[in-house]
């Protein structure tokens, strides 16, 4: 059986074992996913249990796609440029090969579910950890007008953007801090993107109040733990259209599925599964 994981910390609420076993079952494959959750100290001893194991790959979420760089052998890349993993293969030496699949599934999303790409845009990205950053660079590579990254320690949101400046200096990029965030600074922006762990839990608080939304914007928050976030009942209570990251898991673990396999993934099982749960 071929065998591969996600680690987390938290991770019980990842829907990536529903979407994942989707796919082996529409392809007749004899796989299976597990979920681990993994204290940020325990990253470094949790990846040589997996490989010792026989695992072929493992996906990352938060907080360890940044923290897990310097425990990789080789990054592809992706992984070099978002600066971040969320997607390891196991290669037959014995080594261990780090990719991003998180700017690539957003991207194919925000154009299926919201008709758009950040090309011209005015793009303010919440949260700069590991996929707040690739998601980041991802619209600059892709295009986007004007950045504003926002993120609740200002040296973080400084630091991403000072990278992005000298690997796309044709997007003006501005860093903010979510303390003090003025409506006119966040509704002046076409796409909002939230990429904190606000909504992760139901009683969690909005990333952003209602007030920072306005009609005609577009939120997609990539927390995709409820039909609708606390951040996207916010956004839509001003207005604007909304979008979980439902659709993005799905298209970066294809995408992951791929870098293990070799083989497309069943997006479409994948997508159904999602939306039975």
């Amino acid at each position: 059986m071929m065998k591969f994981g996600l680690f987390g910390h938290p991770v019980r609420h990842s829907l990536s074992p529903v979407m994942h076993t989707a796919s082996f079952r529409a392809l007749g494959l004899d796989a299976a996913y597990r979920c681990f959750d993994v204290a940020p100290e325990d990253l470094a001893a949790a990846l040589d249990a997996r490989r010792a194991e026989g695992y072929l790959g493992l996906n990352l979420t938060v907080p360890h796609k940044v923290a897990v760089l310097p425990l990789i052998d080789r990054l592809d890349a992706s992984a070099r440029l978002f600066g971040a993993v969320n997607t390891v293969r196991f290669e037959a030496d014995g080594t261990t090969t780090g990719f991003n699949t998180d700017a690539a599934g957003f991207l194919q999303d925000l154009e299926v579910c919201a008709g758009l790409a950040p090309e011209g845009r005015r793009v303010m990205v919440v949260g700069c950890g590991g996929a707040g950053r690739a998601i980041a660079i991802g619209c600059a590579a892709a295009g986007a007008a004007s950045l504003a990254l926002v993120n609740r320690t200002f040296a973080r949101a400084r630091s991403v953007a000072d990278e992005i400046r000298s690997k796309c200096p044709a997007v003006r990029v501005d860093a903010l801090p979510l303390d003090g965030l003025s409506p006119e600074e966040t509704k002046s922006c076409d796409v909002i993107v939230q990429c904190t762990t606000a909504g992760l839990h139901p009683d969690d608080a909005p990333a952003l109040p209602s007030s920072a939304f306005r009609e005609g914007q577009v939120l997609y928050d990539i927390v995709y733990t409820s039909p609708a976030t606390p951040t996207m009942a916010a956004a839509l209570d001003a207005g604007a259209k909304a979008f979980n990251g439902l659709g993005m898991l799905a298209r970066q673990g294809a995408a992951s599925f791929k870098i293990w396999t070799g083989r497309e993934a069943d997006i479409g099982a994948m997508l159904a599964a999602l939306a039975r749960r």
